[in-house]
């Protein structure tokens, strides 16, 4: 049994990866991808799940029954939680510097729009999931949109500085397609898109 512990905690880790991940799953390789990576793991659930009710009745202590059951269910809630919002928190905090290197940049011109009101990154790509961002509006204010998750055919997930308010962000998207707003700090937004 502490053998299947163990395998457990492995497992535990690898829903917790991989949901974590799934954004950068689906960017790069596709969602069929993540797809069978989810799946692999709800038949690896189910069938720890039979070898543990198989031997429930064996002389195994309960404490490491009720442990097996917690790492189940983290497993199971793991692989089915929303990281978006809280790697999104994370993430401004740690790229704070960058992004306000390149919202001065965008404000002085210096980047080149390659399509429509898109910049692709020349430094810092890493602060926006594709290496873009999105310019909405850049005269006496500002609304700049950072990827978290480009969706295609789904919808998207945004973090947008705005220079002054969330009154300027629903001035330049369509309110409809924005189905969730959260204010994480002054000047910045967590924006769900239907898009």
């Amino acid at each position: 049994m502490k053998k299947l512990i163990g395998i457990e905690i492995v497992f535990c880790l690898l829903c917790f990866i991989i949901n974590w991940y799934q954004n950068y799953i689906i960017s790069y390789f596709n969602i069929f991808t993540l797809i069978i990576l989810k799946l692999a793991l709800y038949i690896s659930m189910v069938t720890l799940l039979i070898f543990y009710f198989k031997n429930f009745k064996n002389n195994i202590k309960k404490y490491l029954k009720i442990i097996f059951l917690i790492l189940i269910l983290v497993s199971f809630f793991f692989l089915h939680y929303d990281f978006k919002l809280i790697k999104t928190k994370i993430e401004l905090s740690l790229y704070e510097k960058e992004r306000s290197i390149i919202i001065e940049k965008v404000k002085n011109n210096e980047f080149s729009y390659y399509y429509d009101k898109n910049i692709k990154l020349p430094i810092y790509k890493y602060v926006s999931s594709d290496g873009e961002i999105y310019v909405y509006q850049n005269d006496d204010n500002q609304v700049i949109s950072f990827w978290i998750f480009r969706g295609v055919l789904s919808g998207s997930t945004e973090l947008i500085y705005t220079s002054t308010d969330e009154k300027l962000i629903y001035e330049n998207k369509s309110r409809n397609l924005i189905t969730k707003i959260i204010k994480l700090k002054e000047h910045w937004y967590y924006i769900e898109t239907d898009y």
